[in-house]
Order: structure tokens, then C-alpha cells, then sequence
């Protein structure tokens, strides 16, 4: 007998809680009675009767111990093995499933003639004597189209096998797990026949008989990938990764620029010619302003690009490539100070040059008086505060003389540190994450805050909060209750460390990238509200962010989200093959190797059920003896 689920048997420690019951259970107890005449007269019959009630409650204690041995080898499936009889007449067969298999010729794709083909060897495998047949998809997660199917319940084979129901993949094969899956086969019939349908070449096959499904006629040409570069002077050039595979010829790549430099009606085109052969069926072409028709002018932004090649070969799905992300969204910043400093300056345009790539940061200082409350992004007051708190955008309150209306604040006087100081982080925070208090070697003052409904502590300063935040729809808020001149925090790495990730957490890059082959992950945030992700499978609404989506199907895909602001901000991203499955003709190494075995096959009975009624049996048996102790 074996166990198929071993972890079943900690069951058994119940047994020892039983036993623990027992002994610890009081067996007598001490009361007052006015006479013992009544237990005198009883005594004889009693002493009768005492090795009766000792056996009964021994029986009882057996039961209860094989009732808990049997309910817990029933949870760890106890099962027979039995030798089974194996047929000479059994075919597995696995259908790669993969992109490259949508490439067609005489209008028929690849994976369409792999399921014609293997509808046939299951007919003539079904119609011999004792014919058993099995099909394995093997599409991104290979999986058992039908297993074992006999001759007697051949009519489900064209309803489960069929396109429809199984259709081909936009991404890679799993090979590796259909190979699991026919192992599992092989377990039970060393004697089975392996067949794989595939227009991939295996240089070691192993056991597999391979079927190569490729038209004599397929050949591919694809657009593998584009790159926009961003230079160091905001100008932007573009790599294309091209191939054509099974042909030599040349061939063209045009590229089309959509809303140029923010006109939106301006759409400028380029296209180069390289010729391509088996020798090298892949080339890399850089696209720069000067190749585009029109004036030359360099390329500061740009809303899509459309990048494609205009041939009929066999797999028109990656003749095209989109490219997004060539419209920065602008970031207004305003700094407004009583007394400017360098430091908020240097830090500002720092961050601008470093997310360059996501944001076109513009930094406005103006002063208090001057300061606008609506209208930015980021809002920094520095010692003067407004009275009333902006709601279109994020606001860092430094060293504030008074709470603005709205900010859930109260100010209270300035605090002397007089050398004596500890400083301490609050709660795990991500603007905190990195940072170490005791790399801060001077506080001579800092201000108290006396009340903060709703913001989270960071940072504390002889244990009274200098660093806040608050994080809601309508009011996001950052207290820093230190100014720079009575402190030398602005000097550490603790500043621009509090500052990248102040940025981080309230202006996440929305998107991980703008192009992912289908099965990657992309990674979607957003500092607006209702999130919402449409694309080829239709419209989600999103609730948590950040949100891991994995792309199944090719195509464009559109996040749209509500700014602070009310305005709609919309990105894409473009989702395409794998770009090693454009290479219709790919050779690899080997296929995974299989166990076959001239031992008998052998299949499980489970007998759980057996001792599912043993255990009843127990318990049934274990009840009336427990009734029986009072007569």
C-alpha cells in the first residue's frame, strides 16, 4: 500500500491529545453527603459490576484511538498499486502550439495542419485493436487536450480536438511540461509512441518522432523590435531590429512618426532597404531625424510611430511594430521661498535630469506673495505658507510659520534642541525607505507639530514628529519641520534620498516600458484615480495599485487615469510576439528527455473509501458503547 498524500498522517497527532485527555481527566471527586448507608447496601452489587465498566471503558479508549488511526490514514489517500495491462496500440502525440505555428501556406496554418495530422494518427490508432490515444497542446502551459481515449468513446475526439477549442498561442511553446505530461503516459505504458508535430528542428529527438508541419513555401518577414534613444540633448533617435527568415531578398522597413514635436497633424516618414540572406536573416537599422522626410528638424517628442514592412509571407502578425512613450507628460513644479536655498534647487534638477525619460519636469520660483495654490504638479512652500492648501497636486510644506487651511495641521512653537538631540524614524514608510537618522549630525531647532489627524510619522526628533505625510485623493501633503539653516540634514545623502523617494511615491512612471512580447509582465501605477486598462480582451477597471498585468494577446493596450486635476491622462503600450518565435525555421539543441522503462505499467485503486467506513463503523460501534455505560 501507498500514500499519495503523506502529510495526511499528522493526523495521528490527535492520538496523542486523546491520551492527554485521559490522563489528565479527573476521575474522582470529593463531595459532602449526609449518609453512606445508601452506597453500603450497593457495595456488593457495585464490586460486580466494577470489571464490567473497566472493560467497557478500555473498549471504549481502543475504538477512539482506531476511529483517530483511521480518519487519518484516510487523509493521507492510502492506495493499492496494480499492474494494468499496456497495449502495444498507444500514441501520445503533443501539438506545439506556439506563435511561429500561425504561419501558413495553401491556406492552411502550421497548427492547423498539426491537428489534421494528428486527427489522423488518432483514427488509425483508434481503429486497431486496442488503440488508445492521448493529445497534449503545448501552448505557454502545456495541458492534456484528451487523455487515454479508447475506441469507445472515440466520438469526443473532434469535439475536443479541434482549433476552436484549442486555438494556437501568441507566445512560446512549453515543450518541457508537455514532455511532463508524457512521461505521466509512459509511467503507465512504457510501450507508447511519442509524436510531436512541430516545424522546429530538433538536432537530438531522443524517443520523440518528430513531424515537421512547415509549408515548403513559409518564409517570414518581421519587425523584431524598436527602440526610441533619447540623447543627452532631448533629441530622439530610433533602433529597428528587422529579420527574414527562409528567403533571401531585400527588403524595406518604413517608419512613420505621428504628432511630431506636439503638432499633432505633422506626420513625417522614413524608410531604408537592406538586403538579407540565410546567412544573416537578422539586421539592426538606426532611423535618425535627418532619414525622415521634411525639414530635418531634430525630434524632440512624438505621440505613436508606426514601424512595418509591406510583405505577403507567411506570418503577417509581426509585420508591424508600435512604439509609445514619445510624449513626455510635463511635471510644473513651483518653489516658493522666503529665503531660497540651493538645495531644494540642485535636487529639483537633478530629478529633472534623471527622469528625463518619463517627465518633462518644468521648475518655476516665484515668492510668497507671488505663489499660486492651483495650477502645478508639485507644490513647494518653504518657510511662508499659504492659507489655503492647493488640491490639484502634491505640496512639501518646509519649515512651516502656520498650517494652511485645509492641511489637518497645527503649528506649534519652535523647539531648542541646545546639542541635545535624538532622531529616530517613525513608521515603515517608502519616502523614508533608505534613510539613516544617524547619518544627521547637527538639529539645533526644529518646529513642533502639534496636531496631524491622518498623517503617518516618519521621522521624530526627541520623539516629536519633524517628517509627515499624507496620502489621500484630495490632499497629498509632506511636512518637513526643519529649516536647512539650523540643520545640516541638506548636506547628507538622507536628503536626496527622502526627496527621489517623496517622488517615487507621489509621481510613479505609470508604466514598467511601452513594449513587452506577449507573456511579460508589465508592471502598471498612477498617482490619479479610476485606473482603467483597455486592450484586445476588452476593459478593466483597476483598484490596487501597483498592478501586475501579464499580456496575453498582441495588440495595443490604453491606461487611462484621473489626475488631482480632473484632466484625463492617457498612456499606451504595445504588446507583440516573441521575437524568437518570428524565426519560423528556429533550430534548438534537444528535446527533453523521456523515461521509458520494460517494466509493466502499474495504475493506484485508492481506498480511502475503505477506511472511510471502517472509521463510521468505529464511530458507531464507540457510541453504543458509551451509551451502555449508564445501565
Amino acid at each position: 500500500m501507498t500514500l499519495l498524500l503523506p502529510l495526511g498522517l499528522l493526523g495521528l497527532l490527535s492520538i496523542t491529545v486523546l491520551l492527554i485527555i485521559y490522563i489528565l481527566r479527573p476521575n474522582y471527586q470529593q463531595k459532602l453527603v449526609p449518609s453512606t448507608y445508601v452506597w453500603k447496601l450497593s457495595l456488593r452489587y457495585r464490586k460486580k459490576r466494577v470489571p464490567i465498566s473497566k472493560l467497557r471503558n478500555i473498549l471504549i479508549l481502543v475504538f477512539q484511538l482506531l476511529l483517530l488511526s483511521a480518519i487519518s490514514v484516510m487523509m493521507a489517500r492510502p492506495a493499492l498499486a496494480a499492474a494494468v495491462q499496456t497495449s502495444d496500440n498507444e500514441t501520445v502525440v503533443i501539438i506545439d502550439a506556439s506563435a511561429d505555428m500561425m504561419a501558413a501556406s495553401e491556406a492552411e496554418t502550421r497548427y492547423e495542419r498539426a491537428l489534421r495530422l494528428a486527427t489522423e494518427r488518432a483514427n488509425v490508432t483508434l481503429a486497431a485493436a486496442n488503440g488508445v490515444f492521448s493529445a497534449i497542446i503545448a501552448d505557454d502551459d502545456a495541458h492534456f487536450a484528451v487523455s487515454r481515449l479508447t475506441a469507445e468513446n472515440a466520438d469526443d475526439l473532434p469535439s475536443r480536438l479541434n482549433e476552436e477549442k484549442h486555438p494556437c498561442g501568441y507566445g512560446g511553446a512549453d515543450i518541457d511540461g508537455a514532455a511532463e505530461l508524457a512521461q505521466q503516459i509512459l509511467n503507465l505504458n512504457p510501450k507508447a509512441k511519442v509524436v510531436l508535430y512541430t516545424a522546429t528542428t530538433y538536432t537530438q529527438s531522443g524517443i520523440f518522432e518528430v513531424v515537421d508541419v512547415a509549408g515548403e513555401d513559409d518564409w517570414n518577414a518581421a519587425i523584431l523590435g524598436v527602440t526610441p534613444v533619447l540623447s543627452e540633448s532631448n533629441t530622439y533617435s530610433f533602433t529597428v531590429e528587422a529579420g527574414c527568415y527562409g528567403r533571401a531578398k531585400p527588403m524595406t522597413v518604413t517608419c512613420e512618426l505621428l504628432g511630431v514635436n506636439g503638432n499633432s497633424a505633422t506626420t513625417i516618414r522614413a524608410s531604408k532597404t537592406e538586403y538579407f540572406t540565410d546567412l544573416e536573416p537578422q539586421k539592426t537599422l538606426e532611423f535618425t531625424a535627418s532619414d525622415f522626410d521634411g525639414s530635418g528638424e531634430a525630434i524632440v517628442s512624438f505621440r505613436e510611430m508606426y514601424v512595418y514592412v509591406d510583405e505577403n509571407d507567411s506570418l503577417p502578425r509581426d509585420n508591424d511594430f508600435n512604439v509609445y512613450g514619445g510624449e513626455r507628460q510635463t511635471l510644473r513644479v513651483q518653489y516658493a521661498s522666503s529665503e531660497p536655498n540651493n538645495f531644494f534647487w540642485s535636487i529639483l534638477y537633478r530629478l529633472r535630469s534623471n527622469k528625463r525619460e518619463d517627465w518633462d519636469i518644468v521648475i518655476t520660483e516665484v515668492s510668497p506673495d507671488d505663489a499660486k495654490t492651483e495650477g502645478y504638479d508639485f507644490y513647494i512652500f518653504e518657510h511662508s505658507m499659504p492659507s489655503v492648501l492647493p488640491t490639484d497636486g502634491v505640496v512639501l510644506l518646509a519649515d512651516p510659520n502656520a498650517a494652511p487651511s485645509g492641511s489637518g495641521l497645527t503649528i506649534g512653537s519652535i523647539a531648542q534642541t541646545n546639542g541635545n538631540f535624538t532622531l529616530s524614524l517613525g513608521q515603515s514608510h517608502p519616502i523614508t525607505q533608505y534613510m539613516d537618522p544617524s547619518r544627521i549630525p547637527t538639529v539645533t531647532q526644529y518646529r513642533r507639530i502639534t496636531s496631524a489627524d491622518a498623517y503617518a510619522e516618519l521621522l521624530y526628533c526627541n520623539g516629536e514628529p519633524i517628517l509627515l505625510a499624507r496620502n489621500e485623493p484630495t490632499v497629498k501633503v509632506v511636512v518637513l519641520a526643519l529649516s536647512f539653516a539650523q540643520t545640516d540634514y541638506s548636506v547628507t545623502p538622507d536628503f536626496p534620498i527622502m526627496m527621489y523617494n517623496l517622488f517615487d511615491y507621489y509621481f510613479p512612471a505609470t508604466l514598467s516600458g511601452h513594449s513587452f512580447e506577449v507573456g511579460e509582465t508589465v508592471t502598471i501605477d498612477a498617482r490619479g484615480e479610476d485606473v482603467s486598462l483597455d486592450g484586445p480582451s476588452g476593459k478593466t477597471q483597476l483598484s490596487a495599485l501597483p498592478a501586475d498585468f501579464v499580456a496575453a494577446i498582441p495588440g495595443d493596450y490604453t491606461v487611462t487615469q484621473t489626475g488631482m486635476n480632473g484632466t484625463p491622462v492617457v498612456e499606451q503600450f504595445f504588446v507583440h510576439i516573441p521575437a524568437a518565435e518570428s524565426n519560423i525555421f528556429s533550430v534548438e539543441d534537444r528535446l527533453p528527455a523521456l523515461n521509458t522503462s520494460t517494466a509493466q505499467g502499474e495504475a493506484t485503486a485508492e481506498l480511502a473509501i475503505w477506511f472511510a467506513i471502517a472509521a463510521l463503523v468505529l464511530l458507531v460501534t464507540e457510541w453504543f458503547l458509551y451509551t451502555r455505560e449508564g445501565l
